[in-house]
């Protein structure tokens, strides 16, 4: 019976192929939009990615966005350092300024300051130079997808850093934030004379804690004691994530999309399966009235949905990897991540597609009167 179901499957060529290409392009939506949605929050948390030093992110406590900050007062620092359980605490900047490049050209770049002697928050990679060279008076760093918006910026140019000269030392790997601008490194002591600060001008203080403390202990210790906000990395990186859902439409905008796919496998499958198994009533009649139960006349019904179910979702997240793939490269502006989590989703949402076509079908099947084939 088993065998004679997926004949008749693939016996109607059209029909089958329908229900394949309707499953494949509804996780293929669904898939695809939900590895947008996690690619652009983790963009979104860029600079944290960037930085793995620290444990903990001390900044105002009312921040709530790595991109929004008010800068501290620069005493904060060695009331930071005293705290119990800090192993060390170092300055870090981060401010967008005006880059002018050597054809008058100019763009607007993201700025990371790091301290001169420990550098610590530096980038994870370097391609070109050495991080010693940006203890260099006006030296920075360029990331190297940067280069292409920065005309090409090579080792040894000279830029303008808010009207003040700045020479590139060396070409480092990073990961860019939300907004994408060009990156990059020079010290703090001179991302100072970059940037227009005022009184207050130390947007963050990363610190480690000591080997065998408690993070989180030591983060509401720095909290209670200076009065500042003390982040855990992770922490930081979720407040970022919570705060772009709620102040911006983007998580609405691919909910409706993914809900948009989920409705579209559901429709086009329910409706075409159905279809199918009405073309195909006598058989199982004739199968009824051979004296074939109504588990063995289910199991024909399920065996079809689960292989059309089956070739669809593995077309589906087929493109959807390689869709992924595509942009894994540094500086990309579409970032996809597809992790098994989001492959377990698209499959449940493949199973439910699947599951309300086939209940369509077997509420017909079953009341099937054998009478049918004589008619």
């Amino acid at each position: 019976m088993l065998g004679v179901s997926l004949k008749m499957l693939f016996g109607d060529k059209a029909k089958f192929l329908s229900l394949v290409i309707g499953l494949a392009f509804a996780v293929l939506l669904i898939a695809q939009q939900g590895a947008f949605f996690l690619g652009l929050m983790l963009m979104a948390t860029g600079p944290l990615q960037n930085v793995v030093q620290p444990d903990i992110w001390v900044c105002n406590p009312n921040t709530q966005y790595i991109f929004e900050v008010r800068p501290l007062n620069e005493k904060s620092l060695p009331r930071v350092r005293s705290v119990p359980g800090v192993a060390w605490a170092e300055p870090f900047l981060s401010s967008r300024v005006q880059l002018e490049m050597a054809d008058g050209k100019f763009k607007a770049v993201q700025m990371i300051g790091i301290d001169r002697n420990t550098l610590i928050g530096q980038p994870w990679g370097m391609l070109e130079g050495s991080i010693d060279d940006l203890r260099a008076p006006d030296a920075v760093l360029v990331e190297d997808s940067s280069r292409a918006k920065l005309g090409g910026a090579r080792v040894g140019d000279s830029l303008k850093l808010n009207d003040r000269r700045a020479v590139i030392v060396g070409v480092c790997r990073a990961k860019l934030g939300w907004e994408s601008n060009a990156l990059v490194y020079t010290t703090y002591d001179n991302a100072l004379s970059f940037a227009p600060v005022g009184r207050d001008r130390l947007p963050f203080i990363l610190v480690k804690a000591k080997e065998g403390e408690d993070v989180e202990q030591v983060a509401r210790r720095i909290a209670s004691m200076t009065g500042l906000g003390a982040f855990p990395s992770r922490v930081m990186a979720w407040n970022t994530i919570d705060y772009i859902l709620r102040e911006t439409g983007i998580g609405m905008n691919f909910g409706f999309t993914v809900l948009l796919g989920f409705i579209v496998g559901l429709v086009v499958v329910g409706a075409i399966f159905h279809q199918f198994v009405l073309e195909n009533i006598r058989n199982f009649a004739v199968f009824k009235a051979m004296g074939a139960s109504s588990w063995g006349l289910i199991r024909m019904v399920l065996l079809q949905a689960i292989v059309v179910g089956g070739i669809g979702f593995g077309i589906g997240v087929g493109l959807t990897g390689a869709f992924a793939l595509s942009t894994r490269k540094p500086g990309s502006p579409l970032q996809a991540h597809f992790p098994w989590q989001l492959l377990v989703v698209a499959l449940m949402a493949m199973l439910v597609c699947v599951g309300m076509g086939s209940l369509l079908s077997l509420r017909r099947v079953l009341r099937l009167e054998p009478a049918v084939v004589f008619k």
